[in-house]
């Protein structure tokens, strides 16, 4: 009911949210007029996006009706410009004539090619359905672990408080310590995976884990429990941020939706599972089960990991033919695939790149946290980061109250308390797996009415696509339900209403939310596809800051606001919060190309001191190479003067 409800949401929120904004944003810019022509091999140009000054306000691409800067291109030729006034004499017209007529021909900022399909270009990811399937099974399964032994260690607290003569406070330090390194250590392991490879760091953070979790078994003091679960955290908030990044390794931007979702369902089920789990290890094998299980299953993980799948860093593998050099990086998969391949007849490089190895070598250097945090200065990536907090900052306020409210209120022991969770997490898990889908649906149907080619093989340049919008759109439906059902779920618990009420409202609750989020997190890998790891960091951050601070919090707000106001306020910050992201839609894919232009400056400044200093290298060279050509000359000649007369 609830995706069917987001879908039929689609086209009232498309009219009454976007329309209004593009056309106040785009009015009174002159066109862009793009003569009709013969198309030249396999190339369009078509020109980049404009700068909305004074000086530019004779130009931009045609409104199209998705965004500012989109261009409907008639024909695959090099664009010509005019005003609005001049447009329609010069339309449809040569670009000779056009240059005849006297008009003014201004100069775009940038020109961007984009190539029509060709066949002997290489596929985006030469990893096969199942071998995708295998590995987002994989980091589905990694990305469980952190939400996962944060809330199964939950029921054993009382059990440490009498065993350790602890008192409450104490204790619950353990928990906030665990948050914040949960917090901190992405913005290190981020950047390391998206340099060093997705192979080393999920092996590295697996090691710390495991052995974190084997110290939590057999400690028998505090101070021990204080610092492992420091560790034990640091080893597996990373994993949330390195699947992303597999995602975008393997996942072209038309179906990154349907792999981001099992992946997010992850992250969410995760919470709701862990209290009962560790409620019923704690019951019936005793608090240091907990621990135990975490190393067997985590233990298990780690060897399948390292025998089976393969390096995916684009850096270090492409599209993931490339073998890499280093036997770490490489898995039973990879080498068995590279066996095949030399003993095919066929196994020959080929325009789409046969398995060969890798060029080049990268070393692993210390991670740079710094580069996590400069995400944070893009505006567009700040205001999906902070509205991602936000959520996050509602969302666990309502997981951490609820044992608190549904014990006093419904008489419920630890266990019962676990299995109300379940709602939560079995619609968290449908809102990433299904709203996936839609992601994908909604970005092809957009591109569809774009004319824009879908190319789910080799993958789409966005440049010119109005990703931020395309998002965005699936995102504000979930939302607006999913703040309908937050808002009285305070005073459904207040007015003592039968347990079916509350327990509905977290089920609506966690699917608009996991939904969203997926599609938030999905646009925040779409916007930094060449670090994708290190953007998600960023927001693993920011969501474990604003987590910590909701779960420290909510109790004091519940108490000092009463039930019902609490969730009111917390609903009605979620609903204002939404204008940031109407701001992203507006100004979003101008920000996005600002960014890809300083890019490319760097790229072309970086490139240029190379040339200069190898023409400076052959330059001293060649001086050194007279120098010497002197010198002997000077030898010989003195030689000769020097011998004695015959």
């Amino acid at each position: 009911m609830v995706p069917m409800t987001c879908i039929v949401l689609y086209p009232i929120a498309e009219k009454l949210l976007f329309d209004p904004i593009h056309s106040f944003y785009l009015s009174g810019v002159d066109t862009v007029v793009i003569p009709e022509g013969s198309r030249e091999g396999n190339t369009l140009t078509v020109p980049g996006p404009f700068e909305h000054t004074p000086e530019d306000h004779n130009i931009r691409r045609v409104d199209s009706g998705y965004g500012p800067g989109l261009t409907e291109v008639p024909a695959a030729v090099p664009a010509t410009h005019a005003s609005t006034s001049d447009a329609n004499n010069v339309h449809n017209q040569p670009e000779a004539a056009v240059e005849s007529s006297g008009l003014p021909v201004t100069e775009p900022h940038a020109e961007t090619t984009q190539t029509v399909p060709d066949d002997s270009q290489p596929s985006f990811s030469a990893f096969s359905k199942y071998e995708k399937l295998f590995i987002v099974v994989m980091v589905t399964l990694a990305s469980f672990f952190s939400p996962l032994s944060g809330q199964i260690y939950y029921p054993v607290m009382p059990t440490l408080v009498r065993n350790y003569h602890l008192t409450p406070e104490l204790i619950n330090l353990t928990v906030t310590t665990y948050m914040i390194f949960q917090g901190l250590a992405p913005s290190f392991m981020g950047t390391f995976t998206d340099t060093g490879g997705r192979r080393p760091a999920y092996i590295i953070a697996f090691a710390v884990y495991t052995a974190a979790n084997i110290g939590l078994a057999l400690q028998n003091s505090f101070a021990a429990l204080l610092v492992l679960r420091c560790l034990q955290s640091a080893g597996s908030s990373g994993t949330v941020a390195f699947g992303y990044g597999v995602i975008a390794d393997i996942a072209t931007t038309a179906e990154r939706g349907k792999y981001i979702g099992p992946m997010a369902a992850g992250v969410m089920v995760a919470p709701a599972l862990g209290p009962v789990i560790g409620g019923l290890l704690a019951k019936f094998l005793g608090w240091r089960s907990v621990f135990w299980f975490l190393v067997i299953v985590s233990g298990g993980y780690l060897v399948f990991y390292v025998l089976a799948m393969p390096e995916t860093a684009r850096k270090i593998v492409g599209n993931g033919r490339a073998v890499p050099n280093e036997w770490w990086r490489r898995s039973v998969i990879q080498w068995w695939s590279k066996r095949q391949t030399q003993s095919d007849e066929e196994g020959q490089i080929s325009a789409e790149g046969s398995q060969q190895q890798s060029p080049h070598t990268k070393r692993l250097r210390f991670p740079n946290p710094l580069r996590s945090f400069a995400i944070l200065l893009e505006w567009d990536a700040l205001i999906i980061i902070s509205y991602v907090g936000i959520v996050m900052f509602s969302n666990i306020a309502l997981l951490t109250s609820t044992p608190n409210l549904f014990g006093p209120l419904y008489g419920f022991n630890e266990l019962q308390i676990g299995l109300c969770f379940l709602p939560l997490g079995v619609s968290s898990c449908l809102g990433a797996v299904l709203y996936g889908k839609i992601i994908d649906y909604n970005y092809k149907r957009t591109a569809q009415k774009l004319g824009f080619p879908v190319d789910r093989k080799k993958g789409d340049d966005l440049r010119n696509f109005p990703i931020e919008r395309t998002r965005l759109q699936t995102v504000f439906p979930a939302m607006a339900i999913g703040v309908a059902a937050f808002i009285p779920y305070g005073w459904v618990l207040q007015q003592r209403v039968h347990l079916a009420a509350p327990l509905v409202l977290q089920f609506i609750i966690g699917f608009c939310f996991v939904a969203s989020l997926n599609c938030l997190n999905t646009l925040l890998v779409d916007l930094f596809p060449d670090k994708p790891a290190t953007a998600a960091s960023a927001c693993n951050f920011v969501r474990c800051c604003l987590g910590a601070v909701g779960a420290a919090v909510i109790s004091q707000m519940l108490s000092g606001m009463g039930w019902g106001w609490c969730f009111v306020f917390l609903g009605l910050v979620m609903g204002v919060g939404m204008g940031l992201l109407w701001v992203e839609n507006v100004y979003g894919m101008g920000w996005r190309e600002k960014r890809l232009l300083k890019i490319e400056q760097k790229k072309l400044e970086k490139e240029a001191r190379a040339t200069e200093i190898q023409v400076e290298g052959k330059a001293d060279g060649r001086e050194q190479k007279d120098t010497n050509v002197a010198v002997a000359d000077a030898g010989v000649t003195g030689g000769a003067d020097t011998r004695p007369n015959q």
